[in-house]
């Protein structure tokens, strides 16, 4: 247990534990929960003294029984929701690239924290500070890949240790990069939420092996404030939470400026379901699939209309098409700008490395063929493929998802999304190699488009998920029609921590 003097005694004294100790202080009493999946970079608590909007913090350095690092976690009596404080009493972390003013980030490098010392942060990210006015409560940073890259576990998990993923057996792949994130909230249920970062698929991912809802949020050139930046055409907010509910709380109170589902807005005339990437082909993976596809067709009282984007695009082409296919026109548009800023916005850093010490910076397999293939990118190639997203994202935006109203989209899009086969920790993992533009991992990171992923289950519970994207700014409709279809079929909405995610599996 630890505590936090109280700021101003002679204030309201908010109910909960307290210690009076000699001389009249007052003090909270925060809880001390040991961090068994390793999920955590470090526990922070609030700098000075415990206030409702303090952004400045301090790491809290403790362990448990000489094994677990502490988390402390304060009494939600502590606070009371109120409109102005929606999430008040809420716990959440952060992964580690999210700038916390008072604690150092890692990167999950060990040049990085060689370089640097350990020296903190000056400043809180954007979207946590917005959090934290809201009344939600910030008590750690967690593990993430290096450099919010796309590392599995273990063998290319270098300088930091993977966490461990609880469900089922406890020994699969948790993703990432967001991958502590998922795998803390999976297991601890003193955690409401994990704020990450997806890129090309950062939360997706963890939802997806984590058994969790996960949402990549709307696009946004300002979100990322305070973040360490992946590619900035394509880095967002992602969120993590066990419950649809959970999710819609935090989509509504938080995500502002991007939309809002309005009680009169209309819900999209069309489910998509694209051929492209359809059907999959692990067959009960499928079979949940189109079980999401009715319970949505049920709520919505239409039927999917089977689809394919290539085909749309060969119908009605951009003018700047100039007659090639969308695998054609897009062949380097995210590849140029993802590789570009993941190996251009590090340049100081690995300059000033060598300098201090006379050596490169080292990082693990992935990171380096990373960094070779972005070292092949200039800005002229980068500035061309920059054009041709916008070229593709204004044609998805006309012929394939349109807004609709304030916060709406004129249809949702079915994707796949995550395992359909175990896959273990301890498993070495194939070579590095670029992911197809056109497919259904890159879809909403390039479009820039909220997706969705809801999670089922099969036998040994290893997590099977469907998603949707709909289109800029549909954020919260997308939650909100999740979320009642899948109580209009009386289905879960709400997963447990540990194991297994459902008490009973039904198919």
């Amino acid at each position: 247990m630890t505590v936090l003097e109280v700021a101003n005694p002679e204030h309201e004294i908010p109910d909960g534990p307290y210690f009076l100790s000699e001389g009249g202080r007052l003090s909270q009493a925060w809880r001390l929960y040991p961090d068994k999946t390793d999920s955590f970079v470090t526990s922070v608590i609030p700098s000075r003294t415990f206030e409702q909007g303090d952004v400045s913090f301090r790491p809290l350095n403790l362990r448990l029984d000489g094994l677990w690092t502490a988390i402390a976690v304060p009494s939600r009596l502590y606070s009371k929701k109120s409109p102005s404080l929606p999430l008040a009493g809420m716990i959440f972390s952060v992964k580690d690239n999210y700038k916390i003013s008072g604690v150092p980030t890692t990167q999950s490098n060990w040049a990085w924290c060689e370089l640097y010392e350990g020296k903190p942060e000056n400043e809180t990210a954007a979207y946590v500070r917005e959090l934290i006015e809201l009344g939600a409560v910030l008590v750690g940073k967690t593990k993430m890949c290096a450099f919010a890259s796309s590392e599995e576990a273990t063998d290319q998990w270098i300088d930091f240790h993977a966490p461990f993923n609880p469900r089922g057996d406890g020994y699969q792949s948790s993703s990432g990069s967001a991958t502590g994130g998922g795998t803390s909230l999976a297991a601890y249920d003193w955690l409401d939420y994990s704020v990450g970062t997806d890129t090309t698929g950062s939360i997706r991912w963890p939802a997806a092996w984590c058994g969790l809802f996960g949402l990549r949020t709307t696009w946004k050139p300002d979100a990322m404030d305070g973040v360490y930046p992946s590619c900035r055409i394509m880095d967002t907010i992602g969120l993590l939470a066990r419950s649809i509910e959970g999710m819609q709380t935090l989509v509504d109170s938080s995500i502002s400026g991007v939309g809002e589902t309005i009680p009169d807005q209309p819900f999209p005339k069309e489910i998509l379901y694209p051929t492209d990437f359809f059907p999959m082909a692990d067959p009960q993976q499928q079979k949940l699939i189109e079980r999401f596809i009715s319970d949505l067709e049920s709520y919505l009282g239409v039927n999917a209309t089977h689809m394919s984007i290539a085909d749309r695009w060969k119908e009605c082409p951009p003018d700047e098409a100039s007659g090639k296919t969308i695998q054609e026109f897009i062949d380097k548009a995210p590849y140029n700008p993802f590789y570009y800023d993941g190996y251009h916005e590090y340049i100081t850093f690995r300059e000033e490395y060598q300098e201090k010490f006379g050596k490169p910076v080292y990082v693990g397999p992935y990171m380096r063929w990373k960094w070779d293939r972005g070292a092949e990118v200039d800005e002229d190639m980068k500035n061309k493929s920059l054009q041709d997203v916008e070229v593709y994202r204004r044609w998805f935006r006309e012929d394939v998802l349109r807004p609709a109203g304030h916060g709406g989209t004129s249809a949702i899009m079915l994707i796949p999304c995550g395992p359909s086969m175990p896959k273990y920790r301890d498993d070495p993992n194939i070579p590095p190699a670029v992911v197809g533009p056109f497919s259904w991992n890159y879809l909403a990171s390039i479009q820039g488009l909220p997706q969705l992923s809801r999670i089922t289950g099969v036998t040994e519970q290893l997590p099977v998920v469907g998603a949707i994207v709909g289109a800029a700014g549909s954020d919260a409709m997308l939650v909100d029609i999740v979320g009642k279809a899948l109580e209009q079929n009386h289905r879960p909405k709400e997963v447990m921590t540990g194991r297994t995610m459902f008490p009973e599996l039904k198919i």
